[in-house]
């Protein structure tokens, strides 16, 4: 059993890091020369690492079922959705994106797809 939780310690690591890179330790955006929303690069990265340490997690744990896959994707996208609400309602310098919503559904779409790639290549 203690196996079982060893390999979520990660995933529960980047689920706090996002809450509070998200709210508390969040700041308004620069732009840097000529690239706009380099902050979406940054949710998509976030999402992608989020998915992939919970399927990595139920997979090395040897829990991994079709049905556990789908409430990982259904939480990530939730996850991320609360984000930008907690941040619209809480925090005065943060604003709710719908294109950071859909940056972080991508972020679970490439996650998703590359769980499946490096699980038929044996890679986790």
């Amino acid at each position: 059993m203690k196996k079982k939780i060893f390999w979520f310690a990660p995933a529960l690591i980047v689920t706090l890091g996002i809450f509070f890179l998200s709210t508390f330790f969040a700041f308004p955006m620069q732009e840097i020369k000529g690239v706009n929303n380099l902050d979406k690069i940054e949710h998509c990265f976030a999402y992608t690492v989020l998915i992939l340490s919970f399927l990595v997690a139920y997979k090395k744990g040897g829990i991994l079922t079709k049905k556990k896959i789908l409430k990982v994707i259904i939480f990530s996208i939730i996850y991320g959705f609360s984000l930008e609400l907690i941040q619209y309602s809480f925090f005065s310098h943060r604003f709710f994106e719908w294109i950071d919503v859909l940056a972080n559904l991508l972020g679970v779409i490439i996650g998703y797809g590359l769980f499946i790639l490096f699980s038929r290549i044996r890679l986790c």
